[in-house]
């Protein structure tokens, strides 16, 4: 076995042998197989080549290396064939296949009129010829990719850039045909330009598969001198009808990453390309490689941060509609916090008054995160508004916004919410629970009571009637609105914190002003996570009378 390929998936071939021995793949940009899935680690797994083996190791991985199903620990030796999955990223190794005969990788056929080259050799290539004819062609190629170098270096659109390589290379090698073919975002190879000898534009080229298969999975370059005579491409009636007799493909490569090929011919009025010319292209294309790369690069952070600001711009609009602080209640402790896992929150809490003197308590979870549960709960949150007065029971309020929810989104997206309707001067308060989860009443004088759900999530079977419960709250009694975002986040060893959780501060705590209580809240979350980031968002309301 001369080495393998990783055939991953919107990625590509990348090769481990005698050439690359060592691959490294996670999410850090340092890594030789740079994988963005956030199940990934920074540094997930690592790929070596010795004594013509290879050797997979887990880097200590947060969700692990699995190897044809099992997860690995220490080295393992891989084969063709195996399937390596990390985090939610799987793909499969394949042997590295020669060049068919008569023509070996990195030789010439017996008549001299075909070559195959890795990239790595050719760009260390040196051709025979007489002294002057060398000195004239390197000064001519140093012109040209000096030139070509200067051109990267502007400002201009990648499109431009491509048409200024291949009117260099025309200008140079005279070619009957070129064209550049680039990988789209699944990997597959599309034609960005082409030219004719008369600098007309041309349609799709038939190119051969043989040679396309080198340049992409292999990154070898290939030269070849009357089709005719070499068996790879002698059966390719297109090619031999077309008088093509001199024609190249070279990889666009660089840091191991082929982004496309450069594809050039000549007929017969025109001398067969050389060696020499074969390395002056690989060295522009490696040039142009580059400059696409970074291109890609330059967009998606362009793209990441145009993302950020209209998130940031989203997140201000969310918190500008979330209370700032909670309304002043004669005889009663109202507090109310949110706190985002992303940068829209799919929560909500707020408290809606009415002309009377009553108060609406409401907290909400849509099912899902970001943006699409954001603006699901702005329209939640807009018919609250608007039917706050008019509406005196939580259950007729709930089944007009479930039905209302229901005619503006898709079936899998729904409401949880806990709806109340607080009475200061009565003391109690009027509650439903659209699908919610148990809400705790810790009295005063030791017992919990629990609200438990009336009906079904809002928009999820619009038109079944809810029900209501009066709630009775004496002095002291404190009621714990919350998502599940606080009751299910984990510590390392998956265990939740549960309304236990909460229970065992409000218990330790107790007649401690709301904001305090919410701040020991805090610090045994973070105790008990340890410190991880948010896996869903957080939102709870305190209510006590006093």
């Amino acid at each position: 076995m001369t080495g393998l390929h990783l055939m991953i998936p919107e990625h590509g071939a990348f090769a481990l042998g005698e050439d690359r021995p060592i691959l490294t793949l996670g999410r850090a940009s340092a890594n030789h197989v740079v994988l963005t899935d956030p199940s990934l680690s920074r540094f997930h797994a690592r790929l070596r080549w010795e004594s013509g083996s290879a050797l997979l190791e887990d880097l200590g991985s947060r969700n692990g290396t699995l190897l044809n199903g099992h997860r690995i620990v220490g080295r393992r030796p891989l084969a063709p064939g195996d399937e390596i999955t990390l985090g939610r990223v799987s793909f499969r190794v394949e042997a590295v296949q020669p060049l068919p005969p008569p023509v070996p990788e990195d030789s010439e056929d017996d008549s001299g009129s075909s070559l195959s080259m890795s990239l790595e050799k050719l760009r260390q290539f040196r051709g025979p010829g007489d002294d002057a004819q060398e000195a004239m062609r390197l000064r001519r190629a140093l012109h040209l990719i000096h030139a070509f170098s200067l051109e990267l270096m502007r400002e201009a659109p990648l499109e431009t850039l491509l048409e200024q390589l291949l009117a260099k290379l025309s200008h140079l090698l005279r070619p009957h045909r070129s064209a550049i073919l680039l990988r789209d975002g699944k990997g597959a190879l599309v034609q960005a330009l082409a030219r004719s000898a008369h600098k007309k534009a041309l349609g799709p080229l038939n190119l051969s598969r043989t040679m396309v298969e080198a340049a992409l999975e292999r990154r070898e370059a290939m030269l070849v001198n009357d089709p005719k005579l070499d068996p790879r491409l002698a059966k390719s009636d297109s090619l031999i009808r077309s008088g093509v007799t001199s024609l190249m493909t070279v990889p666009m490569e660089h840091e191991g990453e082929v982004v496309g090929l450069v594809y050039l011919d000549a007929d017969p009025s025109r001398a067969p390309f050389t060696p020499e010319d074969l390395q002056v292209v690989a060295s522009l294309a490696h040039l142009a490689a580059a400059r696409i790369q970074q291109s890609k690069v330059s967009e998606t952070l362009r793209r990441g941060k145009v993302l950020e600001h209209e998130l940031a711009l989203a997140r201000q609009i969310q918190e500008r509609l979330l209370p700032d602080r909670a309304p002043s209640v004669e005889g009663f402790e109202l507090f109310g916090h949110n706190q985002a896992c992303h940068a829209v929150s799919g929560d909500l809490f707020g408290f809606f008054p009415r002309q009377d003197g009553r108060l609406w308590v409401v907290l909400a979870d849509v099912a899902g995160k970001g943006m699409g549960a954001g603006l699901l709960m702005a329209s939640f949150q807009a018919y609250l508004w608007a039917w706050a007065e008019a509406t005196e029971d939580p259950a007729v309020l709930a089944g007009r916004i479930s039905a209302e929810l229901a005619r503006r989104t898709t079936a899998n997206r729904y409401v949880t919410a806990f709806i109340a309707l607080l009475d200061p001067v009565g003391g109690h308060a009027r509650c439903t629970s659209a699908g919610h989860n148990p809400i705790p009443v810790f009295r005063a004088a030791g017992r919990r009571d629990v609200i438990e759900s009336m009906g079904f999530p809002l928009a999820l079977f619009p038109g079944t009637p809810y029900r209501c419960e009066d709630v009775a709250l004496e002095p002291g009694d404190l009621m714990f609105l919350y998502t599940d975002g606080i009751t299910e986040a984990e510590s390392p060893e998956g265990q939740e914190f549960g309304l236990e959780g909460a229970a065992h501060v409000f218990c330790a705590h107790p007649g401690l002003p709301l904001e305090a209580l919410h701040q020991h809240l805090e610090t045994a979350l973070e105790a008990h996570t340890q410190g991880a980031s948010l896996a869903d968002d957080r939102t709870l309301i305190l209510l006590r009378r006093a």
